[in-house]
Formats: C-alpha cells, structure tokens, sequence
C-alpha cells in the first residue's frame, strides 16, 4: 500500500519539466500550460474533502479500487485524444482519484494498526511520499527529453494498472463498522471548524507555504528551460536538490519541535522566511538572469515550507481532537483550494527573470506574515 504514497507526490513534479513542451506541441499559451498543475490540485483537494465520509459510509476496499481504477483510465486520456480540454479534464480526475486514495490509504492503517504502530508508520509515510517531489522532477526531465510530454501519461497508466492490480485482487475490506452518512452532522461539525479563527488562519498559512513550492513548479520550467535555455533534465536536478531541502527540513523540524513549541518556531521561522525574501528580492534587481540565485532562493522557499507546513498541520488537527477526520477534510481542502486559486492566478503571470519570480515569492510570504501578526500570533 505505501507505493501509493511515491506516485501521490509525484502527480506535479514528474509533469513539470514538461510544461513548456506541453505549451508548445498543444500550441496553446503558457498560462494555460500551467492550469495543468492548478487544475490537478483543485482535483486533490475535493477528493480528499469528499472520500473521507464516502469511506465511512461505504467501505475502505470499495473506494480505493475505484479511485486507483479511475487514476488509470483518466492517465490515458491525453494519450487518446492529445487535446488541452482533454488534458485538463485528465487532470482534474486525477487529482480526484489521488485525492480520494490517500485519505483511504491513512483511514486503512487507522483500521489495521494500533496507535503505536500509528506512530512507528507514520515517518515510513512522509518518507514514501517525500520520493515524489524529489525524484519525480528528475524522472520527468528524463523522459520528457527522450519521449516527449506525453511520456509521464504512460508513465502513469502503466504504474498504476499494476499497483490497482495489486489492489484490486489483494486488498480486505478493513472497515466493518459503518454508519449512513448524516449529512446534518457533519454540516454542524463543518460549521464549528468554521468558525474556528485559530484553525482558519493556520489552514491559510499551509496554504500559502505550500504554493512557494507549487509557484516553482510552474514558473520554474518556464524560465529555467525557455528564458535561461537549459534542458528539461538540468531543471528535474535543480527541482531534485529542492526536494532534498524540503525532505530534510521537514525532518529537522520534528527533532526541534521536542525542544522549542510550535509558536516559537512559527516565530522564528515566519520571519526569517520574510527577512530572506526582502534579501533575495534586493538581489534579484541586480541578478535578473543568475540561475544560482534562483536557485539559492527557491531553496530558502522550499526550506521555509518544510519548516512551516507541518509543525502548522499538527497544531490545527489538535484543536479538533475530537472529530479529526471532520477537521482534516476542512484543513486539507482550505490549503490546497488556495494553492490552487495561487498556481491558477500565478499562471498569467510571465515569470522572465529572477526579479519577477522574486516579487511572487514575497508576495505569499508577506501574506503568511500578515496572517501571523493578525490572526496566529494573537490567539496563542
């Protein structure tokens, strides 16, 4: 079950190298080539919103096959009909059908395990999942050189006809105790999560952290590949060591989260995340076109996700202990329907040069500051 786990954080990154491919055999603009990655995301987050009370009512067994079946199917569409609507619409069922397998897959090992084998699994998944983002972008540049963009379609299709397989014929239902969906229960839960300001604000956050990767996913192609002519393969390395930041930081993090509390590294590192951005933006107006700042930038980024994003995870769920399934679903679709709404928006943007990306980067940092100072910092 855990192989699902490296193709759920590879759905963006293996396409990306081949997004300035896509714009051009599609012959269509940029900015529609990036609502490939906008779309999926959209996908993502309603899948995950949805599947968790899907799965309480009707079985884990059921809706994982079907979303792994689906995932299948739809990778194949841009191989039948080469077309940007049918691309988009591959895409938004995708991120459905992902979507939906992950929460299955966490509520299967809720059912199966006890709460130390929880724990114990629990680095196992964020290690899985951490293989997507960093060896997708290298896989994908690889592919799109020697096969074109239509290449990580088949890589899709053909990984996962093996793992729904899998799935299919050996994969228990785990889930025995179900219960008909009460659609006026869960509104009341939704509501009081809603209401909470605390845990929109920290849902905000991850959303706007996350989209500091998400930006470099689509623009990044963009002016690595077409503005600073290097190779799909030179930018799937840069996007590898990126990953490796991220991976690593998010592993630094826990250690220093048993020694520091979580506002106090929201502190610290919000606001050593806006102090850099100021320096690299400053930098940027001299070095339009310097691909180490670029890249010495995109990592500080990516460090300050890996930072922020999960320390914010733990401490939204855990005021919602009570029905955490309720509050994942919310959290989850909060923060990926802004990165989301992010990447679209950022799509009609031409990222040219490094002063470009610089602004962009700044602009959702200072957002994440704002809701600091306004919101995080006042309730704790």
């Amino acid at each position: 079950m855990l192989c699902i786990m490296p193709i759920i954080g590879m759905c963006i990154d293996l396409i990306a190298p081949s997004l300035p491919a896509i714009a051009q055999g599609l012959k269509i603009s940029n900015a529609m080539a990036k609502n490939t990655v906008s779309i999926y995301l959209l996908g993502f987050c309603l899948g995950n919103f949805f599947s968790g009370f899907l799965a309480d009512a009707w079985g884990r067994a059921k809706i994982m096959r079907t979303a792994l079946l689906i995932f299948t199917v739809v990778s194949a569409i841009p191989l039948v009909f080469p077309h940007i609507i049918a691309l988009l619409l591959s895409r938004l069922l995708q991120g459905l059908a992902i979507g939906t397998a992950s929460v299955v897959l966490r509520a299967i090992c809720s059912d199966v395990l006890s709460p130390d084998g929880l724990i114990k699994l629990g680095p196992w998944f964020g290690t899985m999942w951490g293989f997507g983002p960093v060896f997708g972008p290298v896989l994908g540049g690889y592919l799109q050189v020697y096969f074109g963009w239509q290449a990580g379609f088949y890589f899709f299709s053909i990984v996962s006809l093996i793992i729904c397989l899998v799935v299919w014929f050996g994969l228990p239902e785990t889930h025995f105790n179900r219960h008909p969906l009460e659609v006026a229960h869960i509104k009341k839960n939704i509501s009081e999560i809603l209401h909470h300001r605390l845990f929109l604000g920290i849902a905000a956050v991850m959303g706007l952290t996350y989209s500091l990767i998400i930006l470099f996913n689509v623009s990044g192609p963009f002016l690595i590949q077409v503005t600073l002519h290097h190779s799909p393969i030179f930018f799937g390395h840069v996007a590898f060591w990126l990953g490796v930041v991220f991976l690593l930081t998010t592993i630094s993090i826990r250690l220093l989260l048993k020694k520091y509390s979580v506002e106090k590294l929201w502190l610290v590192n919000i606001n050593s995340l806006f102090a850099a951005g100021i320096i690299f933006l400053c930098l940027s107006y001299f070095f339009l076109h310097s691909m180490w700042l670029i890249a010495v930038a995109s990592a500080v980024m990516f460090l300050g996700c890996g930072a922020i994003f999960p320390i914010s995870l733990g401490k939204g769920l855990s005021l919602f202990r009570y029905m955490a399934g309720t509050a994942t679903a919310v959290m989850y679709l909060i923060n990926i329907g802004i990165t989301s709404l992010c990447a679209y928006l950022a799509g009609f943007i031409h990222v040219r040069d490094a002063f470009i990306l610089m602004w962009l980067y700044m602009t959702f940092v200072f957002l994440v500051v704002l809701i600091y100072w306004t919101i995080l910092r006042k309730q704790q």
